[in-house]
């Protein structure tokens, strides 16, 4: 673990923050139990999106992935077609419609542009997740980071010059972005799915469309 774990959940999603420290538990027990031969980390926004729908219901909310909804015209917007959304959950009163989006990010990278453009792109998506173009607690946009390295590099990397680098990122998202919704875990080194560079962990952020 580079450094270590983190949950921020601020208003009107407080009650958010048991959640995602059982997504973090999960992050680093399916790294545990696997032999440090699989992570979601290693994964893609689908896995990714399915280990927050395990760890909410463990934490009580019922979760459907891949469901039907009623999605706002991207360019009229009074017109809606049927979609589908990413996650939806349920628990008591509460109900939450979940568009997520996926980016890897170098931690040597000069910018932070696919940072930014996930996050973007998951808003964008979650607020024309309904047909109601008004701000509802119930819409989240959820991007999950996954910082990556070299294979090279990381061999001539300390874990200390590691665990700079990733502060610097969170530190960036928690700065400029400030999102409502922040959570991550940095397990280990892992060989990424469709890549030949190695993925440490997975920033989760969230925010209210």
């Amino acid at each position: 673990m580079y450094i270590d774990d983190y949950v921020k959940a601020k208003r009107p999603l407080g009650y958010w923050r048991e959640l995602l420290h059982e997504w973090i538990l999960m992050v680093h027990r399916v790294y545990r139990v696997s032999d440090k031969k699989a992570s979601v980390h290693a994964e893609k926004e689908r896995a990714n999106t399915g280990l927050l729908a395990a760890a909410a219901t463990k934490n009580g909310w019922v979760a459907l992935e891949e469901c039907r909804t009623e999605k706002a015209h991207r360019h009229l917007k009074k017109t809606t077609y049927g979609g589908r959304c990413d996650l939806m959950l349920w628990r008591d009163i509460r109900h939450h419609e979940i568009e997520a989006k996926f980016s890897r990010i170098s931690i040597v990278a000069r910018s932070s542009v696919r940072v930014d453009k996930a996050y973007a792109k998951a808003i964008a998506d979650s607020e024309r997740s309904t047909s109601a173009g008004y701000r509802s607690e119930k819409k989240i946009a959820v991007t999950y980071i996954v910082p990556v390295i070299r294979p090279k590099l990381i061999e001539s990397l300390s874990e200390s010059q590691i665990a700079d680098k990733l502060q610097d990122l969170v530190e960036y998202i928690k700065s400029e972005l400030d999102p409502t919704l922040l959570a991550y875990a940095f397990p280990g080194p892992i060989s990424l799915e469709g890549s030949p560079n190695i993925g440490l962990g997975v920033i989760l952020i969230g925010d209210i469309t």
